[in-house]
Order: C-alpha cells, then structure tokens, then sequence
C-alpha cells in the first residue's frame, strides 16, 4: 500500500479538531499540500481526485490506529472524528461501523489512477438521477399524504381515497386528480 503524504497533516487536523472535521475542511486546509500538486485541471475531475486523496488517507489511518493504538477513526458523510479512549478489540459497535467495501475502494490506489473525466461524469450523472428520484419520491409522499416507505398496498390505498374524493367526474378539480395520479405513478410498485 502507498502512503498517502496526506496523512501527517490529516492526523494533526483531527487532533486541533476534537469535536469533528468535515471533508470539506480537510480539503480546504490542505488546498496548497504538496500532496494536491499532480492534480488534474478539469474541475470535477480535481475534485474527484482530492476526495479520493483524503479518503484514502482517511481510510490507512482508520486501519492503522485500530491496530496500532485501538483509537477509532470515525468517517461519516457528516464528520470525521478521531474517538480517542481506547477500543476493545471486541467492541463490535465501532467495528461494524467500519464501512469494508467502501475501505477497499478507497485503499486502492487502482481506482484513483483508472478514474478519468468521463468515470467522474458518469458518477456525478447516477448519483443526479438518484437525487432527483429521491426528491419525486418525497414529494409524492407528501401530494398522497403518506410518510417512510409505506407498502404497495398503503399506496393503493391512499390512491383510491384520494381519487374518490378529487376525480373531475366527482366534483373534483382535474389539476387536484393529475396530480395525485402522478404521485401514485411515481410510487406504485
């Protein structure tokens, strides 16, 4: 495994920071690292590689410090912590947080130098289409009056009390019904 130059200057910002540290932070403070230097001039593609250099950094000291110091690195989305009293080896919580496939992207080195502009794109394009499925989701929810992931029979359900009461032949406005029928498209199984 390489090592990451990152790394002395990662272990030292989570030490100033007790609390937590986002990737954002991270990278914001080391934006002149020698470590950033070969980065590649496409914007996303930048960003993808930065991200990339951080998590790997992340990603070698969580391994190293669970066995070395039995101090858990804790890498969320949110906040990167250094938890500090001392892990049992046994302390399965901790241990089952530890992302494993998401630490093996990062810990080879492979993904970074096979990833180019056009992988960055195709990423950035999936997780776009999940994003906004996701928000449609939300909102149709919401138009049927209905919360979490409610069953295919909820939704039936909801859809056909809904319809009764606002279906044109019914006394119902039209624009009320299209869109409670598109909320039942987007949902329905």
């Amino acid at each position: 495994m390489l090592k990451n130059p990152l790394i002395p200057d990662i272990l030292s910002l989570l030490q100033q920071h007790t609390e937590g540290i986002t990737e954002y932070l991270i990278i914001k403070s080391l934006e002149e690292h020698t470590g950033f230097e070969d980065i590649d001039d496409d914007y996303q593609l930048a960003i993808f590689q930065k991200h990339f250099l951080v998590m790997n950094a992340l990603h070698q000291l969580q391994k190293k410090l669970m066995a070395e110091e039995q101090v858990f690195l804790d890498i969320s989305p949110l906040k990167i912590q250094l938890i500090t009293a001392k892990i049992q080896s046994n302390n399965k919580e901790l241990t089952e947080s530890v992302n494993v496939k998401l630490s093996e992207y990062y810990l080879d080195w492979a993904n970074f130098k096979n990833t180019d502009k056009q992988d960055v794109e195709k990423l950035l394009s999936s997780f776009w289409k999940l994003y906004i499925s996701a928000d449609r989701e939300l909102e149709a929810l919401a138009i049927l009056g209905l919360e979490g992931k409610p069953r295919s029979e909820a939704i039936n359900q909801r859809y056909r009390e809904l319809a009764a009461l606002h279906h044109p032949d019914k006394g119902g406005d039209s624009a009320t019904f299209i869109r409670i029928r598109q909320a039942y498209e987007t949902l329905k199984p």
